[in-house]
């Protein structure tokens, strides 16, 4: 039953692109934007913080199937549990067995990303792991203005100036080096357009020096 609806919305993906979740779902399909939702899940453990969360569902969803889940954003979407400054995380060091950032990181001003990264190194235990979702800019070129209009980001707090269309693997690397964060595995999805980065602590020093 599971390979048959992946058939199914691999087959159907031209169309999904320009479906909103409530479309696909009643057309038998798995809605686009929860591709990286599901792909996250699978790999999640422990305590989870979701950095990034919108409206929460990813959060929601983990606490029915597995366990306890934080979800915090600086913008206050309905059912986001904490409303905080993302680079000064209200929570003590390694706190965390998992942490989250799900198609946000580009969407993190460019001055700030290290300081985020940073700070969900300093919340994550030893042992744990930093999951990241994340397309490259030529797919967010194409994919953000027909996808705008399902975009609660895009259409109530707009894109701003240091924001990108997304980022390169190469660009995702730079960045977690910088922050004392080591990529241990990449895991392509939905035809390689997006892709799931599978992170952990540098064990040479503290994510935040």
């Amino acid at each position: 039953m599971i390979e048959w609806q992946k058939i199914k919305d691999r087959f159907c993906f031209p169309l999904l692109i320009f479906l909103s979740s409530e479309q696909a779902r009643a057309l038998g399909l798995t809605p686009i934007d929860e591709e990286r939702v599901a792909i996250a899940l699978g790999r999640c453990r422990g305590l989870l913080l979701d950095i990034g969360c919108g409206t929460n569902e990813l959060a929601r969803r983990y606490r029915s199937r597995q366990g306890l889940a934080i979800g915090v954003d600086i913008h206050p979407w309905p059912g986001t549990d904490v409303v905080c400054d993302t680079t000064r995380l209200p929570f003590p060091d390694g706190y965390f067995d998992t942490v989250l950032m799900l198609a946000c990181l580009n969407h993190v001003p460019q001055s700030k990303r290290i300081q985020v990264l940073q700070e969900a190194g300093r919340v994550l235990k030893g042992e744990g792991q930093l999951l990241i979702t994340m397309i490259n800019p030529v797919v967010g070129f194409f994919s953000h203005p027909i996808r705008r209009r399902y975009d609660l980001d895009q259409l109530e707090r707009g894109i701003g100036e240091e924001e990108a269309n997304g980022l390169w693997e190469k660009e995702v690397k730079e960045l977690l080096a910088k922050s004392r964060l080591r990529l241990t595995e990449t895991i392509p999805f939905v035809f390689g357009l997006n892709c799931l980065y599978i992170v952990e602590k540098d064990s040479m020093g503290d994510s935040r020096q």
